[in-house]
């Protein structure tokens, strides 16, 4: 990339710019390099930090002008094409994105490239391309050492597989699904697996996968980097293959992996006099610390207003409302106390989650790891999707091959919540007229 003109005022601009992204302020930020792009339109590297500091801040369509005139102007370059994947995912057209990305692998094959393309590639239900693409990850800086042979020859040789959570809860209860193929995988070889996860996560992996003829041991993971014989959750699907749904349907036919945390309650349909539970979580992980995770947080997460509308919507329909939002964002709902039934403790661990989870009738979630959880248990959840959502989550459908018992809400192309807010209480009133 050619380097920064060198000029006085352009370099008190980039020091405002850099100060508004250390605070993660990337409106700011775009506002600023877009004032020097205006007076240097020659040079890539101002529009490719205005590119970024647009997409940090949610706005594809403004990023993607940029990305492309990044491109133009240093056409040996893979970071601005890398720039337009990801503007054209975010827009929902999987096809070009994936032409921008290979072009840009073409240029120079980073990790990062090809981890960004992994994810997309999933959206194309390119499922053994996306899945091999995606062991790059151990290549990007920080990563943890990958093991040593690859997954496939620690499978095939280790008495002990230690299987290790990696990124965020969603994802660990996602993966999940290929410990049944594992154990089975193992019983064969004469191996015993081990799955090392997050604390939250023991107690409820201990009861869910009681059910397998050979349960994993299950424990907290330990800190530092994977060693020896450690493979991560997320590289079994490029070994063991199968997505997206590599183990049989759960008794209930709904693709249930994680069993014996208790039924769903009866329909409200069944015609027993009591009020429906509707279990509800209206924010995604709270991760603020970079650009990207402060971005999926907000984009993913329902404003307040969204909220009361939905709370109250509920009510009205003569429905008790179930809070199991965790975290921070359960502060959003304080005035709304009145109108709730029941309530998560703050600090359980997610089998308690999972236990009042399996008392409601419907668990509506914006997409976080609670979506996750009720996929896995077989669960009936509505999941409120963002409009660039997810690639895992497809494109249009208003159901997941993943998850058999969710259903899903998308906002449109304005990306407002209020219309998705208003399908989920139509589909409730539709829902109800069956009592």
């Amino acid at each position: 990339m050619p380097e920064l003109p060198a000029d006085p005022e352009l370099r008190l601009l980039l020091a405002e710019a850099r100060g508004a992204e250390h605070s993660n302020e990337w409106r700011e930020a775009a506002c600023v390099y877009l004032d020097a792009v205006e007076t240097h339109p020659e040079s890539a590297e101002l529009a490719l930090r205005a590119a970024n500091a647009l997409w940090l801040s949610d706005q594809p369509e403004e990023a993607l002008v940029l990305y492309q005139r990044a491109s133009f102007l240093a056409s040996e370059s893979p970071a601005p094409l890398m720039g337009v994947g990801n503007c054209l995912r975010d827009l929902n057209r999987f096809e070009a994105a994936d032409r921008a990305f290979r072009a840009s692998r073409t240029l120079l094959d980073s990790p990062e490239v090809a981890c960004n393309h992994a994810s997309l590639l999933i959206g194309l239900e390119a499922y053994d391309e996306a899945f091999a693409l995606a062991e790059r990850r151990f290549e990007l800086p920080g990563a943890g050492p990958s093991p040593n042979g690859g997954v496939a020859a620690v499978l095939a040789g280790a008495a002990l597989l230690r299987v290790r959570s990696e990124q965020g809860l969603g994802d660990g209860l996602q993966y999940l699904r290929w410990i049944p193929s594992l154990q089975h995988h193992a019983a064969s070889r004469g191996q015993s697996v081990v799955l090392e996860v997050e604390q939250t996560l023991v107690a409820l992996l201990q009861e869910g996968l009681a059910w397998l003829p050979t349960p994993p041991a299950v424990r907290t993971r330990p800190e530092g980097s994977t060693g020896d014989g450690v493979v991560s959750l997320l590289s079994l699907p490029a070994v063991l293959g199968g997505a997206p749904c590599p183990q049989p349907p759960g008794p209930d036919g709904r693709g249930t992996y994680l069993r014996g945390l208790g039924g769903a309650a009866a329909d409200p349909g069944d015609g027993d006099g009591r009020r429906p539970r509707i279990g509800l979580t209206w924010a995604s992980g709270r991760k603020l610390s970079t650009g990207f995770t402060l971005r999926e947080y907000r984009k993913r997460s329902l404003p307040a207003p969204a909220l009361q509308r939905l709370v109250e919507g509920v009510v009205a329909l003569g429905a008790e409302p179930v809070l199991l939002q965790q975290g921070e964002d359960r502060e959003m709902a304080l005035p709304l106390k009145p109108l709730v039934a029941d309530e998560i403790e703050p600090h359980g661990d997610l089998l308690a989650t999972a236990r009042v989870l399996a008392t409601t009738d419907l668990l509506i979630t914006v997409d976080t790891a609670m979506a996750h959880l009720a996929g896995a248990m077989g669960h009936p959840a509505w999941v409120l999707l963002p409009f660039s959502a997810d690639p895992r989550w497809l494109r249009e459908r208003d159901d997941s091959p993943w998850y058999p018992s969710l259903r899903l809400f998308r906002q449109r192309p304005e990306r407002d919540w209020s219309p998705v807010v208003e399908a989920v209480l139509l589909a409730l009133t539709q829902r109800f007229r069956r009592r």
